[in-house]
C-alpha cells in the first residue's frame, strides 16, 4: 500500500506543535466519557481543548470525521502502519488521540496491532476509557505506554 492510499483509508494523521512528531486524532464530541465530563464543572473535559480554537474549523471538523469512520475500515491497520513507519523516520514516537479516545476493545486491539508492526516507534495513548483497558497487561505491546487519564483536575 502507498502513501496517499493510506491517507485516504484512515483520513490521515496530525501534527500537534506540542508533541514531537506526528500524531492520530479523532472528534472530541466522540469521546464516551468525555461527553459525560464535558459537562461537569471542575472535570478535565469541562474546559476541552478539542472542542475550541482549531478544533472548530470546518477542515479540521472534516479530517476528524474522516478519521473517525476510517476505524472500521478493514485495511485501517496496514493504511495506519504504513503512515505511522514513514512519519516516524525521523522522530520515532507516536502519539495515539491528541484530541478523542478509544471508541471501543477492538479500537484498542487494533492499535495494538500497528504498535507490534511499528516496533521501531514508541507510542503514547493517553485515555478515559478504562472499560477497554486489558486486565492481562502482559497482551500491551512493549513499545506502548497507555495513560490512563483521571476525570477531576488536581485529583
Amino acid at each position: 500500500m502507498n502513501l496517499k492510499e493510506a491517507k485516504q483509508i484512515t483520513g490521515g494523521l496530525s501534527s500537534p506543535s506540542k508533541m514531537p512528531g506526528y500524531a492520530y486524532n479523532l472528534p472530541a464530541t466522540a469521546c464516551i466519557t468525555g461527553s459525560k465530563l464535558v459537562k461537569i464543572p471542575g472535570s478535565v473535559c469541562s474546559g476541552c481543548y478539542a472542542l475550541k480554537g482549531r478544533y472548530r474549523f470546518p477542515n479540521v471538523k472534516d479530517a476528524l470525521a474522516r478519521r473517525l469512520n476510517s476505524l472500521t475500515d478493514p485495511k485501517w491497520i496496514e493504511a495506519m502502519t504504513v503512515l505511522v513507519t514513514h512519519y516516524s523516520l525521523k522522530v520515532p514516537f507516536f502519539r495515539w488521540h491528541d484530541s478523542g479516545d478509544l471508541q471501543s476493545v477492538q479500537h484498542l486491539t487494533n492499535i495494538f496491532e500497528v504498535c507490534k508492526l511499528t516496533p521501531q516507534v514508541q507510542h503514547w495513548i493517553p485515555t478515559r476509557e478504562a472499560k477497554f483497558l486489558p486486565l492481562n497487561t502482559d497482551s500491551i505491546p512493549k513499545n506502548l505506554i497507555i495513560r490512563l487519564s483521571g476525570h477531576k483536575i488536581d485529583k
